[in-house]
């Protein structure tokens, strides 16, 4: 045991050392200088008239970078700006930004700017033509579209908008609490409490804002409602409710209102001994801590409030006045799956009675006015549609649509799915395939979405597109890698961005004027912004532009299969500067499905997970992603066959020197390396991170992260096994890297975080154990701060990038004389 601690304490000592004694091949100042030089785009904005663009520029160490650039020009900069937190185009060529306690207008037209000092917050009123600036101060000024003051108030201490024309305050003066309207060209008081308003919120039919009141005797709290129009006071419950915060929900826009009384206590110490049970049904209780709800409803017209009890814990209101959602957080299905299950119950406050409508439901969709629901069902795999109002129930047979969205009209419901859009008529229930959709991988884009119950592992949305407006679909060809974007109405597709083979990271459309913008990239070109209008493609901005190098990278997709006869694909990257005269050394970067990232531009970084496409092409190294498709063998016979398949469908390439060939990967990636080295003998060295190395062990463990079992990640998860360990043990054993550590035949450098919460540090420790009990050539790296991913462009991240570089080169280049290698590989080491 004393060997074992000295040599890990080594390790350890060896990663706290200065780099510059132990990484000698490398100058880490010059590529530390040339990576800063890189950046990314994003948070991409559009002027309403689509005349500007502006986006961040995140840098090594500059994350608060934003740009302004002329759409109608190409390369035309207006403006850099740093320190940007926040920020809005504004009619008439203006752009407004606060950043660092500091506001700004920018006529970006003549280049004039007006300053704000001491500032907490901004708002735009565009419908009015109006800005607003909050100080530090707590003062609140508007201003007009030509920079002059329309109105201000003072002891501002929030502040509501709906983002046009309607903006509210909370003033706190001389003891008293009041709301303030902005009216016209002035603030007006429309409401004054002597007890402490905690909270305004508008509701999202404008028509009432929902104020929050605490009792100062008592803490106690109660809602009031404020009819924006008439100013018409109106107060929920019975008095004030002792709870920690009110949720509130509006129904049928603003027919009634739903009250959630929220109180979650400081968990009491721990008792000695703790105790838990095998049967417990609320794990989720460690997680979340303990909650306790009074619910309420109060209906607008009859100004009545009802306390709701159903005699469950939990409630959801699905808008509608009448019916509401009722379940037991307690679990279903012994947590073997990585969400919760519940069984949906219909409560009627007319009748005051509950019925059961949906059994074991992971996901809920429901519609407005809260006609229908659509439950995924994990008893039958399948969605059921219920009608909450004729009580009917409707199986949908295919079981491979997902994520459905309801038309407002409660005409249909509409599915995405791996093969298009599914569209079902909810009056005949018939489930068609949208035609011009097929093949494609789908997703609804301009989808109104309310989270109605997000907590305890439940996703409950109302999800709704509206009927009389077209549908924008983002559409994506698995077998050519191409992304699309169109808008479908009336069986009618319009593309609004033609099929490409670039990555589109975003996406915005000018509905009025069907300007289109996107920012793309590729694997030979750096990130850029285009405009498409009227079958027009134009750049606006591209992104590191001195990248000269980037612009003659190669690259293959190869499609092959594995031995039992499944198609898969991989992706092989050129060494920049490739000649064909000259073998290369081959890196394999194992991971899941991979081939998607063949239209990510490869910029250099320090990666936190110690995997850089750029560096090791810059650095003459071909690099091949392979992808792991998983069946019934496991994950690690899967992945062994997949990465054996994929070196095969290389064999006929001459410049790679299949002698010198190594593979490396992280988390599940790391995982495939791991075992893939108790298997193989086609790799000359490994590198792997933060993996699991005992999958028997991390199956009865629990996620220091989720505070949750790790078994449902087998089970049904990330390592499909598809059964319990109790009925198939030997699938388990033989897909540990662990069971067999003693046929690793290749050095092999492992590396983790002592903080990590996904896959904690001792699986890489036990593996590093057993290979130091095997005598195998094996150096454990410890970082000691961090987590299952360094963090990116940490020092920690530095020091694995460069041994990184250097373990390649060593082993499959042959530049010996790396002294913190060598102490390891060499005879006379220590």
């Amino acid at each position: 045991m004393k060997a074992i601690k000295i040599k890990a304490l080594l390790c350890i000592m060896i990663i706290c050392m200065c780099s510059q004694g132990l990484l000698g091949q490398y100058n880490i100042d010059s590529i530390q200088q040339r990576y800063a030089a890189f950046y990314t785009i994003a948070h991409l904005k559009v002027s309403d008239d689509n005349r500007w663009v502006s986006f961040s520029k995140i840098y090594k160490k500059n994350t608060d970078t934003t740009v302004i650039a002329c759409a109608d020009k190409q390369q035309s900069v207006k403006a850099v700006l740093t320190g940007v937190s926040e920020s809005y185009f504004l009619k008439d060529n203006h752009f407004f930004w606060l950043g660092r306690g500091k506001a700004q207008l920018i006529n970006l037209r003549n280049g004039d700017k007006k300053d704000f000092k001491e500032v907490s917050k901004i708002e735009t009123l565009p419908a009015l033509g109006y800005y607003a600036v909050w100080y530090k101060s707590r003062f609140l000024e508007v201003f007009d579209s030509k920079n002059k003051l329309v109105a201000s108030v003072s002891d501002v201490t929030q502040l509501v908008t709906n983002k046009q024309d309607k903006l509210y305050v909370m003033v706190n003066r001389s003891n008293l609490s009041s709301v303030w309207s902005l009216q016209s060209k002035e603030f007006n008081k429309v409401y004054t409490s002597e007890q402490n308003i905690k909270k305004i919120m508008l509701a999202p039919s404008q028509k009432y804002l929902a104020v929050t009141e605490q009792e100062k005797s008592s803490d106690g709290l109660q809602l009031v409602l404020l009819d924006t129009h008439s100013l018409k006071v109106s107060r929920v419950g019975n008095g004030f409710i002792k709870s920690d915060y009110i949720e509130v929900r509006e129904i049928k826009n603003g027919l009634a209102f739903f009250l959630d009384f929220n109180s979650r206590p400081k968990p009491a110490p721990t008792a000695q001994p703790e105790i838990k049970y095998g049967t417990n049904p609320d794990l989720w209780l460690y997680r979340m801590g303990e909650q306790y709800h009074e619910y309420w409803v109060y209906d607008v017209k009859s100004e009545q409030s009802q306390k709701v009890d159903t005699g469950f814990a939990f409630m959801a209101a699905i808008d509608h006045e009448r019916y509401f959602l009722s379940f037991d957080r307690r679990e279903r299905n012994a947590y073997v799956s990585s969400v919760s299950w519940f069984d949906i119950y219909l409560y009627d406050r007319y009748s005051k009675t509950s019925k059961k409508i949906l059994s074991q439901i992971s996901n809920l969709v429901v519609s407005r006015q809260g006609k229908y629901i659509v439950g995924f069902s994990e008893e039958e795999k399948r969605w059921i549609l219920y009608n909450t109002l004729l009580s009917g129930k409707m199986k949908i047979e295919n079981p491979h649509i997902g994520r459905p969205t309801f038309s407002d009209d409660n005409h249909y419901v509409f599915f995405e799915s791996e093969n298009g859009i599914y569209r079902l008529n909810v009056r005949t229930k018939n489930l068609e395939e949208l035609p011009l959709t097929a093949n494609k991988k789908i997703a609804i884009l301009n989808v109104k979405e309310d989270v109605i119950y997000g907590t305890l592992g439940a996703d409950f949305r109302i999800r709704s597109i509206n009927a009389k407006k077209p549908i924008i679909l983002e559409q994506y060809d698995q077998n050519n890698n191409e992304t699309s974007y169109a808008q479908w109405f009336q069986d009618k597709i319009k593309v609004l961005l033609p099929a490409t083979k670039n990555r589109v990271s975003d996406f915005k459309i000018n509905l009025l004027s069907q300007a289109v913008f996107s920012l793309e990239e590729n694997f030979n070109s750096p990130q850029t912004i285009y405009q498409y209008h009227s079958g027009h493609k134009k750049e606006v901005y591209q992104s590191n532009r001195h990248d000269h190098e980037i612009t003659t990278a190669r690259q293959e997709t190869l499609s092959y299969k594995n031995s039992l006869g499944v198609q898969i694909k991989g992706v092989l990257y050129y060494p920049l500067n490739f000649d064909a005269r000259k073998k290369y050394p081959l890196v394999v970067s194992v991971y899941e499905v991979q081939n998607k990232s063949a239209s990510v531009y490869p910029y250099p970084y320090f990666s936190g997970i110690g995997i850089n496409i750029r560096s090791l092409i810059d650095n003459g190294y071909f690099v091949f992603l392979p992808d792991v498709v998983l069946d019934s063998r496991g994950p690690g016979f899967s992945a062994l066959d997949c990465v054996h398949s994929g070196l095969d469908a290389l064999k006929g390439y001459a410049n790679i020197d299949s002698n010198r060939v190594g593979l490396m990967g992280h988390s599940f990636g790391g995982f495939g390396t791991s075992f893939i080295a108790t298997r193989s003998h086609r790799f000359a060295a490994y590198i792997s991170g933060a993996a699991v190395t005992d999958l028997v062990k991390f199956y009865f463990s629990f996620s220091q992260e989720r505070n949750l079992p790790n078994y449902p990640r087998f089970e049904n998860g990330q390592f499909d096994m598809k059964v319990p360990f109790s009925q198939n043990k030997m699938l388990y054993y033989d897909n540990s890297p662990i069971a067999n550590v003693e046929k690793v035949n290749k050095p092999i450098l492992l590396w983790t975080g002592l903080k990590d919460g996904n896959v904690p540090y001792t699986h890489t420790e036990e593996l590093y154990t057993g290979l130091l009990r095997n005598q195998k050539k094996a150096i454990v790296l410890y970082y000691k701060d961090q987590d299952h991913d360094l963090a990116k462009n940490s020092a920690e991240s530095i020091d694995l990038h460069m041994r990184i570089l250097e373990w390649w080169d060593y082993f499959l280049k042959d530049k010996k004389d790396i002294p913190w290698i060598d102490k390891e590989m060499k005879k006379d080491a220590l």
